[in-house]
């Protein structure tokens, strides 16, 4: 007997374990993220959801019933719709959270919690109502509506005359109460009267004291004298316009609501019109070129000096304009120092050395302006600035630079330098829109001289190189001229140029030294002389 109760408890432990492993395993896989409550909310069913798949469908209902919602205020015999969707909202997240929770607590209640819900027969379903929970948004709301506007309050307002400014001094009027009206709009929220019309709540309100100061800093202008710009544009001149501050304060204060007050203005006209200007014949930028470079410091007073003479020059149509005559003799008086210059081709030092470098970018500026070149020399040697035939070489009293302003207007010459940087302008009237184009083309090699120096300090014999040469070319310049539309007008040759080459100096050794006597090298036989024509000037 004890046996068979012992072997009936064994079966039915052995049982509850299969029915209790049965059941773990069942609860083990019933685990997932889906809720499994049968409720609906708003309307909505939510079982088989995940959390976010709920709080998506419920919001988006909220707000297809609820995004165009507008309460009505009236002010002073006028409405302005209100919408007050932003200000609403749900409590989604609470409920589902709730919903959610059943059947995704401990792991092992799974199985009870599934059970409890397929024995249910009862469908729950929620309601939510919208809240008011986002008040913060009513401030903006009722800018847009425009509710301000409804006010009969009059605001204080300007106007500038020719001569004076006018101020009208506002009026007290019935405006709306913004405190009270946003705790009406809550009240009507917290009662679901969400499309409500709601008489504003008013107030007296006063005029916004005028800002005199700030009016000031807006109207207030100097005088400024027209000008052109850097591509000539016309920049219009500018009256000024002021007005004393504290004596319009006054006047404000003391005047009762409604009056007006009348300031006198402090007008400032410009020295030079925009109607001068416009007068002007200086509209349009004929020509301009810039070269770069800057020397030592003798050299560069020298170009200040030569930009200084030649800036604001102005030509009549046909007048010739000479460089030489525009800066007057290079004297130490005049303020010109020592720099390098080109004598017969070779490097020196002379006074108003470097000025060449002007003469050569005016130059390039008039053949941009198509204008008629008079004079022009290449200088004895190549410089670095501009290509070769590109260059206007000038002597004191010899070689000159000379254009003439074949345009039916006047024209101005505008020379600027600074930081190694010279320019050279040609402002005037500009008829059809043409345009020039320069080139230059190297044409040959012209071979260096070589000069034979004896020197005594040199043994007998050898020979040293002092100085090594430089070949130098000959080139031809031609000027492009183009209608607007980039057509080619004509092409001509500007000029022929051509530059010596830079002479190599050999020393010779005539130093007797005394040897042992012994088979003596060949001497090294010299380098033929070329001849090219002298050139007794001075370029700077």
């Amino acid at each position: 007997m004890k046996k068979q109760v012992k072997n009936g408890v064994i079966k039915v432990l052995i049982l509850v374990l299969i029915l209790a492993g049965a059941y773990g395993l069942w609860c083990h896989f019933l685990t997932d993220n889906v809720i499994w409550k049968k409720l609906k909310i708003n309307g909505i069913a939510i079982q088989g959801m995940t959390k976010e798949e709920a709080i998506d469908a419920i919001s988006k209902d909220f707000q297809e019933k609820y995004e165009n919602t507008q309460m009505t205020i009236t002010l002073n015999g006028k409405n302005f719709k209100v919408s007050i969707y932003p200000v609403l909202g749900l409590d989604v997240k609470s409920i589902v959270e709730s919903a959610y929770a059943l059947g995704h607590s401990a792991w092992f209640t799974h199985g009870t919690d599934r059970i409890e819900l397929m024995n249910s027969k009862t469908k729950e379903e929620v309601t939510l109502m919208p809240e008011a929970r986002n008040k913060d948004e009513l401030d903006k709301l009722l800018e847009d509506a425009g509710i301000s506007k409804g006010s009969t309050t009059i605001q204080t307002s300007c106007e500038l005359t020719d001569t004076e400014l006018v101020i009208t001094k506002g009026k007290t009027g019935i405006g709306p109460d913004m405190d009270a009206l946003k705790e009406a709009i809550l009240k009507a929220i917290s009662i679901e009267d969400y499309e409500a019309v709601i008489e504003c709540p008013t107030m007296k309100t006063p005029p916004e004291e005028l800002d005199l100061e700030a009016y000031y800093e807006k109207v207030h202008t100097d005088a400024t004298d027209a000008s052109l710009g850097e591509n000539n544009e016309i920049i219009p001149a500018v009256t000024g316009i002021s007005f004393d501050v504290k004596s319009a304060a006054k006047k404000l204060e003391k005047a009762k609501e409604g009056a007006k007050i009348t300031i006198p203005l402090e007008i400032t006209l410009p020295e030079v019109s925009t109607e001068e200007i416009e007068a002007l014949p200086y509209l349009n930028l004929l020509g301009t070129y810039t070269t770069y470079g800057g020397g030592t410091e003798n050299r560069v007073a020298n170009l200040k000096l030569a930009v200084e003479a030649c800036d604001g020059v102005e030509l009549q149509p046909g007048q010739i304009f000479s460089y030489n005559d525009t800066l007057g003799p290079r004297t130490e008086e005049r303020g010109y120092r020592e720099a390098t210059v080109i004598v017969g081709g070779e490097h020196a030092q002379d006074i108003g050395g470097g000025i060449c470098q002007i003469s050569t970018t005016l130059f390039m500026a008039c053949l941009q302006s198509d204008l008629t070149i008079v004079e022009r020399h290449n200088h004895a040697a190549r410089i670095d600035y501009v290509e070769d035939g590109l260059d206007a070489a000038v002597v004191w009293g010899g070689q000159d630079f000379r254009f003439q302003n074949n345009t039916a207007y006047p024209i101005k010459i505008e020379a600027s330098y600074a930081k190694n940087k010279l320019t050279c302008k040609i402002i005037g009237t500009d008829v059809d829109g043409s345009y020039v184009k320069f080139t230059s083309e190297r044409t040959g090699d012209v071979a260096y001289n070589t000069k034979y120096e004896n020197d005594a300090t040199i043994p007998e014999g050898q020979q040293v190189t002092k100085q090594a040469g430089s070949n130098g070319g000959k080139a031809i310049s031609y000027r492009l001229v183009y209608d607007k539309d980039g057509k080619l007008l004509s092409k001509k040759k500007e000029a022929n140029s051509y530059y010596k080459g830079h002479e190599a100096i050999i020393a010779v050794g005539t130093m007797k030294v005394e040897q042992a006597p012994e088979a003596q090298p060949e001497a090294t036989p010299a380098t033929p002389e070329t001849t090219i024509p002298a050139e007794p000037t001075t370029q700077q």
